[in-house]
This record gives C-alpha cells, structure tokens and sequence, in this order.
C-alpha cells in the first residue's frame, strides 16, 4: 500500500455544506476534481489531474478499508464510510465519503467520489474502527458494529432491497455528481467572469495618472466588484484632476454606473476642460444612459501647481480635505452639490469652490464607505477619528496609518461598502521655466501659411464656447504641432484668458490677493460673464516659419481698453515673482521664441518654434 508521508497532527476543516468531488478512471487515476477538492488537499487541480487518487491517503486508515471500498465499486455496488484524508503538506481531514461506479451505456467507466464534512461522532467512530481493525477484528465483522462503514445499512434505511436497489443508489449518487459537476462550472465560468470585471475595473483605476509617485490610492471592494474609481490625469496645461466616484450600493451595478465616467473624465481632461465642464457632461452620461436610481456620488479636484490653485466640485461624497505638515487643517471641501445623475442636465450645478494654498501640504479623498465602515459591535469608523488620526500622525506616515487603523477597526471583516481613499502630496512648485532659444526677432520671417485658422467670439460665444480645448485639439491633428499640444494650449489658454478677463470683463488682478481673493475672483469673474452683453475676441493661430524652422504664430485681440504692458518687459522679475497672478504671462513670454503686445495692449502676439 502506498504510505504517504510525512504527516502531522493539524487538521484541515471541511466547511459545512461543502461537497469535495472527484472521479477517477477504473484504475483509480483522477479524471476531475472539484475546486473545494483541490483546495482542502492543498493539491492544485494540474497535480490532480492524471495522478492516482491514492496521494491523499493517510497512513492512519488501515488498508483493508481500501480493499473493502475497491471490492464494492468493482462489483458495481456504491460504498460509505468516513476516511481520514491526508492534505499536500501532511496535514489531515475528516471526509465522509460516497464512491460509487460511473456508469455510461449501462457500462462502468471509472468511479466518482462525493465527499462531506464529516461530524465529531462519525470521526469517533472511525478511530474506534481503525483501531478494530489493526487489533485483527475482521472488516466483514466490523460493518455490524459500525453503521457508518455500512452499505448495506444505507440500503435498508432508504426502504429499498435487493440488488436493484444497489444500482438505484449508485444512479443517484452519479446524478447527483453530475448536478455538482454542472454547478461547479456554472461557478467557474462566473468566476471567470467576476476575474474578468474585476481586472477591467482595476486597469481603469490605474491608468493614466496613477504613476505619479505624489498620488496614492486604496480601493478595497466590499464584493468583487467596486462601485467606486479614483482617476487621474494631467491636462495640456499640466495640471492635475483626480476623480473619486462612489456609485450607488456595490457590487457590478455599482461598477456598471461609474464605468462612463472614466472616459469623459480622462478625455476632457486631455482637452484641457475644466472641471466644472467635467462634471456636467458626466452628470449628462449618468442621468442619460443610467436609471433613475443609479446616481454616481463624485469628488473633482483641479490642482494647479504653478499657480498654487486647488479648485474642488464635490456631489455627495465625504469632505475633502487639506493638512499642512504640522497636522493644521487648511481647507475642507464639503458637498455643495447633489451626486451625479440626480438632477437634470439643465438644472445641474457645477459650481466650484478655490483654494490657493501657500504651503506644502497633503489632499485626502474618501468615498462614505470609510468614515461609516463599521466594526463588528457596530460601532461606525467615523470622520472625526479620519481627522484626528491625519492630525496625529507624521506626514510620511499618514496615509499608512489610516489603512492600518482601518483594518484594525474591521478586525479582519469586510466592511459593508467599497471603502476608498486617495492622498495627493501637494508642494509649492518650484517653477523651472525651460528658456526658448534667444534667436534675434530680426531674422523672424512669415512665409506664406500653409495652414490658418480664425475666429471671432461675441458675447454671446464667450459665455458658452469652449473655445481653447476645441483649438488646441484641431491644431494638434496637424502633424508637425503634434508633439508640442501641451505648449500651445498652455500659450493660447494664457492669452485668452487674459483677454476676457481683463479686456473683456474689466476684472483686477489684485482682486486674488489675500485669503479668499482667488475665491471672490472667480465669483465676480462668473457674475460678469453672466451679464455680458458686448464686447469681443479675435483668435489667429497660423503656421510661421522663423530661420527656416516651423513655428505657429498666435494672435488675441480683445475689445477692451487695454492696460499697460510695460512691467512684462523685464525677463528677471518675470521669472523670480512669486506674486498671486501675473506668473502666467512670465511662463508664455518663455515658452515663445517671441512675446509681443502691440496697439494699448489689448492685442497680444506670441511666436512659438516646433523645431
């Protein structure tokens, strides 16, 4: 007899309800196993598969219960009894086990084995019985003293007799099989499936943003499933969005709702949309392709490094929130807004709210699932412990000791909701501003363009038009301007903005100074860009060519009254201000080859080299 060894005194539990099922050709080789099978013996399914069912015997069963249970099966006859099995690494397990024949064409073609948990009494009586046996009790004696080892037993206690009684029950139990072999591939195909969602689910929350080594992010699905994302992604100006989506329960409806956020959100974003823009066409998607039930809670961040900006639309979700590294809170964003796809589009609001910061700080993004993950008494995890632990806790240290904190709270449960969490590491940028090659103006020459594109917006196209993403994405179809989107967007954005927000809305710079000045700016900028009712704005953007190389030549002119562009002359305060505005025109004026603002002031000329 095959001794298999070595073996140790640490069971392996059968969980209740679970059926272990195997079958084997006549020569006892296994031609199927289950998933319960494989995982209780610890043998992989390859190893298995191919190999003598006899590897998991334990040396402990006296071999004459073998001989007993091969005797049966070969006459056609199913056999019962309660086995100790022995696991891949030399642990045990208590089975009690149900072999019958595989009959096919009325002919037997191998053998099946339906195992179950088996109970303390059933357990006790088969060590009694091993003991019988190495004693020199016959095996034929044994079965009147042990029911469990019985075959006969189970014949009489069913009502049937006879032999075709003995066939009945091993069509059962073949039956049987079958149905557990079907449910097993049901399960395995939608195991296959959940692998499947789940993979896509995490290639969408890892792509495109997530390298930066400043963001970090934790998902932890409450099913297979998660209803929540975190994306981020950088826009042609460099600047950094991030969405936290939390949809509605969890599990694969969750994860259908929030899957037509992550192109929009990654697309616009590309184009240079703000995120105000952002969330009203997922609100669009949400409310239109989605039920009325199916609402998305959402979180938007817009972080602008060079000009110290973080803007924030919150639908729904859990305060966001802004420590420096002494654990002072600067800033909270708390919900303004219902989730997405609740309202409709018209009444949709995708008002912000600004922050400029002056300091080095953290960003912390939760969905509800983790101030209210609770333990097992009950008890929820709550916002004040998120904010007391992030106070408490060393910068470096922080993100680590809420999960941890977290995990110790659940004790090692799953909590009731997808539990989310993303920390941005936010510095204040040390702006390094790559100098365009000095070459003389005077040898600047405009051949004839191969390629121009001109627009004029009134009033009623500047309220409305998005017009900077819609030109940089056609002039970055054009080959040659291809590689440089991201500088020509940032130099056309620079220009527009400063034309319809000094030219056009009459609004100070000096308005931004001061706590809320970034806030109050936008306010004033929105209240006037709502009442607009004149005024205009001349956009060219031609192919130049400066000392023989291709270059783009991009023209603003405003209708306003122009302002006094002397102080954008000296390069060096330029470049060393650290002043709330201001930067964006010293950041243009060295990204061209040439910055040039000509009449009062309200036409403004930049010349940009591509090669």
């Amino acid at each position: 007899m095959r001794i298999n060894l070595p073996v140790f005194n640490v069971e392996q539990p059968v969980p209740e309800g679970e059926v272990l099922v195997s079958k084997t050709d006549l020569k006892g080789i296994v031609t199927y196993c289950n998933r319960i099978f494989s995982e209780i013996s610890g043998f992989t399914e390859a190893e298995l598969i191919g190999a003598p069912h006899n590897l998991i015997r334990h040396p402990d069963v006296p071999s004459e219960f073998y001989e007993d249970c091969w005797n049966k099966i070969k006459a056609g006859h199913p056999w019962h009894g309660v086995i100790k099995n022995r696991c891949k690494n030399g642990n045990f397990y208590w089975v009690e086990a149900n072999v019958t024949p595989w009959i096919e064409n009325n002919v037997i073609v191998g053998y099946v084995s339906l195992r179950y948990r088996a109970t303390k009494d059933q357990i006790s009586a088969a060590e009694a019985s091993y003991r019988a046996v190495r004693n020199g009790l016959p095996i034929s004696e044994l079965f009147g003293q042990n029911e469990s080892f019985d075959h006969d037993s189970i014949v009489n206690r069913s009502g049937y007799e006879g032999r075709s009684n003995l066939h009945y029950i091993v069509e059962l139990q073949q039956r049987l099989a079958e149905k557990v072999m079907a449910l097993e591939k049901y399960h395995d195909r939608s195991e296959e499936e959940m692998r499947i969602g789940s993979d896509i689910m995490l290639r969408i929350n890892s792509m495109n943003g997530m390298q930066e080594d400043f963001v970090r992010q934790k998902i932890t699905p409450a099913a297979h499933y998660s209803g929540d994302m975190i994306l981020a992604t950088r826009t042609p100006a460099d600047v950094l969005h991030i969405l936290l989506a939390d949809a509605v329960g969890h599990g694969v409806t969750a994860a259908m709702n929030v899957l037509p956020l992550s192109q929009a959100f990654h697309a616009m974003s590309k184009k240079g949309f703000d995120i105000s823009r952002i969330a009203e066409e997922m609100n669009h998607k949400i409310h239109k392709f989605m039920p009325a039930d199916r609402f998305v809670a959402a979180i938007l961040v817009s972080i602008d490094f060079r000009n110290q900006l973080i803007e924030v639309w919150n639908g729904g979700n859990p305060s966001a929130v802004l420590f420096d590294k002494q654990g002072e809170i600067l800033h909270k964003w708390n919900s303004r807004n219902l989730p997405l796809g609740i309202c409709d589009p018209q009444k949709f609001s995708a008002e912000t709210e600004v922050f400029h910061f002056d300091r080095d700080c953290q960003m912390y993004l939760f969905s509800d699932g983790f101030p209210e993950a609770e333990s097992p008494d009950g008890i929820p995890f709550g916002k004040e412990r998120i904010e007391l632990l992030l106070k408490q806790a060393s910068p470096e240290k922080r993100f680590d000791e809420l999960i941890r904190a977290l995990e110790l709270h659940l004790c090692g449960r799953p909590a009731h909701d997808d539990v989310s969490l993303a920390m941005v590491n936010i510095s204040q940028f040390d702006e390094q501003i790559e100098l365009a090659c000095r070459i003389s103006s005077q040898h600047l020459a405009e051949l004839e363009s191969d390629w121009r594109v001109a627009i004029n917006l009134g009033a009623n196209e500047l309220k409305y038009v998005e017009v900077v993403p819609f030109l940089t994405q056609l002039i970055s179809r054009i080959h040659a301007t291809r590689d440089h989107h991201s500088a020509l967007f940032l130099i056309l954005s620079e220009l527009f903005n400063n034309a319809l927000d000094h030219g056009i809305l009459q609004l100070d710079s000096k308005i931004k100074c001061g706590v809320d000045g970034f806030e109050n700016y936008l306010q004033l900028r929105e209240q006037r860009l709502r009442d607009l009712d004149s005024g205009n704005i001349e956009l060219e953007i031609e192919k130049v060519v400066i000392e023989g190389k291709y270059g783009v030549k991009i023209r603003v002119a405003d209708s306003g009254n122009g302002f006094d562009y002397s102080e954008f002359q000296d390069d060096e305060k330029l470049l060393n201000g650290r002043a709330q505005f201001g930067r964006g025109i010293a950041l243009v004026k060295n990204m061209s080859y040439k910055l040039e603002f000509v009449q009062r002031g309200n036409e403004v000329v930049s010349y940009y080299i591509c090669s």
